[in-house]
C-alpha cells in the first residue's frame, strides 16, 4: 500500500512538471531536471525493497533516512547550482546599468540644451 501511494505521489508530481511545462510557467530547461526529479521518484517508489538492502549495506538501519540523505544531498546541489545562476545574472544586471549610464551621458551630452529640461 505504501508503494502505491508513493508511486502515486510521484506520477503527480510528474504530472504537475508537465502541466507547468505546457503552459510556460516552467522552462523547458528547468522542466527537463524536474521531469527527471519525477522519474527518479517512481523509480525510487518501484524499488523500495533496493533501496532498504542498499540503506542496510551502507550502515543506515532506516531507510526512509537514507532517502532523506539522498533528497538534501539533490538539494544542496540545487541550490547551490542555483546560487551560481544568481550571481551570474547579478553580474550581467550590473555590467547592463553600467552600459546604460554611460549610453545616457553620452546621449545628454550630445542633446542640445533646451531651458534646462532633461528628457529621456
Amino acid at each position: 500500500m505504501n508503494q502505491f501511494v508513493a508511486i502515486l505521489i510521484t506520477l503527480c508530481f510528474f504530472g504537475l512538471i508537465v502541466y507547468f511545462t505546457a503552459t510556460h510557467k516552467l522552462r523547458d530547461r528547468y522542466a527537463f531536471l524536474w521531469l527527471v526529479v519525477a522519474l527518479a521518484g517512481v523509480a525510487a517508489a518501484l524499488c523500495i525493497p533496493l533501496l532498504n538492502r542498499i540503506a542496510g549495506r551502507i550502515g543506515i538501519a532506516y531507510m526512509p533516512a537514507f532517502v532523506f540523505l539522498i533528497t538534501i544531498v539533490f538539494i544542496l546541489g540545487l541550490l547551490v547550482r542555483q546560487t551560481i545562476g544568481l550571481s551570474n545574472q547579478a553580474d550581467k544586471i550590473k555590467t547592463l546599468t553600467q552600459e546604460f549610464a554611460v549610453l545616457e551621458k553620452k546621449l545628454l551630452e550630445l542633446q542640445p540644451e533646451k531651458g534646462g529640461e532633461r528628457r529621456l
